[in-house]
């Protein structure tokens, strides 16, 4: 019998996925009580989770228990399905989930198509095209989104017409995923002119023929990340509306299509906007332009309150690259980021020394640079790393060969990976040597620097920087098989072909794809099994069985930051914090990245984004879901192997809807929103706890 309880479970685990509101907090750091939640617990659910854990068939058993008597069993076995890649699992996996759209419960329904658009299989497209109609609204959403990752012409023929849907939660996937298309695609026209009719409704009365608040920003934010000429109108109205979403895509949006003289206009009069990410967007629009009218505005945004945008605007004119380019304006864009690298924020002074490098004649932008290599502050020596490998060779490599020794990781990492843009007999051998450090850091940085300018005579060294161990040693082998096919030749392709068997499955993946892209041979990567299988945390044995979502406090230098964790979304995630919580692993480190107007980063114990050990030192496996990114979502930072979480985490500065669905969250700010938006890099985390 299929119960009702684990149908009652399953609507509640489809509603908690659901987007949650993303407005400012107060200062003060109040008692947050976590959503009541149940986790059920059988031998099955067990053995999916490690299945989950392990990305391991065994031998169909995970496709057995899709077609399970209770529902939550199947939706957790087709949940589990969706995180297996595709083609590594290629149409086995995909025509078990197909067959699975026919299941009798609308919650595992949904998560089948959510699962089938995660893998992006093909054949998949027009299947779930069948469903665009399906009574369930939840379902309908979930095919929308598929198209985000399907390249199937009637399927997006379908989500253009979802935009009719009734429903709102199908019309805001709908426009979404549309956003997320190729901006040069045959139904690009289309596409346009039908997210312009969101915002402009023409007709008669519908669910489509108003514009509907929920819908506005979602429209622009599509337009925009398709850079959508036809959208100019639009950009331009909106970025006058009182709603800062609104703003922030419509400046966004006239930052990504030619200037002209209105569009620098609204951009220049965005600067002086009260929210700051606003602002911060203009500049960085002014900048994109390279004309000297954007300029005024700009140098009056240096002086703004916020060092994000004081930040932003520094950048902005560093963009222009050439004095000439500043115009009338030359002096006093000189005089502003010489100034500028005396500010008060180390990340704003940064940005003034990489600027003036960029700008300036070569020999007075090396001077300029040389004055702060020995800066105290390492975000600021990190900025000269930056801004030396600006510079023309002569004057950039020995200021970068002396960077590269320096005692803080994220300084000499920034100039290692600064030399891959001079390409000298002198640079390759540094390289060459920086391949053998000890540090993995300085390996990473190496290979990637050398992908600029691959050369025969680094095949032999990179081949040892492969035999590399510990944090972030599979991401150093999975980059230098890409310099190994950019190469070619013998030597290289016997590296690439032993790689087939590296004990790490994306490794052996990346082999493969370089082994048939660069050399045109078509190998399946060996199965190797792992020696000691790790084991899945699992409820009432790792962790336990909560009741309510657990709620931590994140004590830094600018103040607390209150989260809402989901264990019953990503429990593997939940489970890796809350452990490196319990061993302090988080207190004292810094935030290393912050994107103004996107997210801030910390959890590195190295300071510089290449550290990152798990719990139990395995990278975490994705936990991807349906809910989607708003402001002050806690995300799990990886690299382009989707599962290689680790300590980091990332908190997003508003909603990011390019990440949905490609990093896990695990999380949600509940308190502190003034502090994400104060939070610099080079700031510490106190402690971090979790609330009684």
């Amino acid at each position: 019998m299929r119960g009702t309880a684990a149908g009652l479970f399953l609507a509640a685990l489809a509603a908690s996925c659901g987007s949650t509101d993303g407005s400012r907090q107060t200062e003060e750091v109040p008692l947050v009580q976590g959503a009541a939640i149940s986790i059920p617990i059988s031998a099955e659910l067990r053995e999916i989770a490690q299945l989950a854990y392990e990305r391991s068939l065994s031998g169909g058993r995970l496709i057995e228990l899709l077609g399970h008597d209770e529902p939550l069993v199947r939706y957790r076995a087709a949940e589990a399905l969706g995180r297996f890649p595709y083609p590594a699992f290629g149409r086995e996996v995909t025509e078990a989930l197909v067959r699975a759209m026919e299941d009798p419960d609308p919650a595992v329904r949904r998560q089948v198509a959510f699962a089938l658009g995660q893998r992006g299989d093909p054949i998949a497209g027009g299947v779930l095209a069948v469903y665009r109609n399906d009574p369930d609204p939840g379902l309908r959403a979930r095919v929308a989104e598929a198209s985000r990752r399907l390249d199937d012409p009637g399927l997006r023929g379908e989500v253009l017409l979802a935009l009719q849907d009734e429903n709102l939660e199908v019309r805001e996937a709908a426009v979404l995923a549309m956003g997320l298309w190729e901006p040069e695609g045959p139904d690009a026209a289309d596409a346009d002119a039908a997210l312009l009719e969101v915002l402009r409704p023409t007709g008669g009365p519908g669910p489509g023929r108003e514009v509907q608040p929920e819908l506005r920003w979602r429209a622009l934010y599509a337009l925009q990340r398709r850079g959508s000429e036809r959208g100019r109108p639009a950009f331009l109205e909106y970025v006058d509306s009182g709603v800062t979403l609104e703003r922030i895509f419509a400046v966004r949006g006239l930052a990504r299509i030619p200037p002209d003289a209105a569009s620098i206009a609204a951009l220049s009069l965005a600067t002086e906007d009260g929210d700051w990410r606003v602002a911060c967007e203009a500049a960085i629009g002014l900048g994109r332009t390279g004309v000297a009218e954007a300029v005024p505005a700009l140098l009056g945004a240096a002086e703004h309150p916020s060092p994000h945008v004081r930040r932003s605007a520094f950048e902005a004119i560093g963009a222009f690259r050439e004095l000439d380019a500043l115009g009338p304006h030359r002096s006093d864009a000189v005089s502003k980021l010489t100034r500028g690298t005396h500010d008060v924020s180390s990340t704003a002074r940064a940005a003034a020394i990489v600027a003036l490098a960029k700008i300036l004649r070569p020999k007075d932008g090396a001077r300029t640079v040389e004055r702060f290599l020995q800066d105290p502050d390492p975000v600021v020596r990190a900025g000269a790393a930056e801004a030396a490998a600006e510079l023309e060779t002569t004057n950039a490599f020995p200021l970068l060969r002396r960077l590269v020794g320096d005692e803080n990781p994220r300084v000499a990492v920034t100039a290692a990976g600064g030399l891959g843009r001079h390409a000298t007999p002198e640079t390759r051998a540094l390289l060459h040597q920086l391949l053998r450090d000890p540090d993995n850091g300085m390996r990473l940085a190496a290979v990637i620097a050398l992908q600029e300018m691959p050369h025969a005579s680094d095949v032999a060294p990179l081949a040892g920087a492969m035999e590399a161990t510990g944090d972030i040693a599979p991401e150093i082998a999975f980059n230098a098989l890409k310099n190994l096919g950019a190469i070619g030749g013998d030597d290289a392709l016997r590296l690439v072909e032993r790689a087939l068997s590296h004990t790490e499955p994306y490794v052996r993946r990346v082999a493969q794809r370089v082994l048939l892209e660069d050399f045109e041979l078509n190998h399946k990567p060996v199965e190797v099994p792992a020696s000691s299988p790790a084991r899945a945390p699992l409820p009432g044995e790792s962790y336990p069985r909560y009741r309510r979502n657990p709620v931590v406090e994140m004590r830094t230098t600018r103040g607390t930051m209150v989260f809402e964790l989901f264990p019953l979304e990503a429990p593997v995630h939940v489970h890796n914090f809350l452990e490196l919580v319990r061993t302090d692993h988080y207190d004292g480190l810094i935030f290393h990245r912050v994107v103004p107007d996107f997210v801030i980063q910390g959890g590195d114990y190295r300071g510089d984004g290449n550290g990152g050990r798990p719990w139990n030192g395995t990278a975490l496996p994705q936990e991807f879901t349906p809910r989607r990114y708003v402001r002050g979502t806690l995300g799990m930072p990886r690299n382009e192997n989707p599962d290689s979480g680790g300590s980091q985490f990332f908190v997003t500065h508003r909603p990011t809807p390019h990440l949905d669905g490609r990093y896990t969250i695990f999380g949600q700010l509940r308190a502190g929103g003034d502090v994400l938006d104060a939070v610099q890099v080079g700031d510490r985390i106190l402690d971090v706890a979790v609330q009684q």
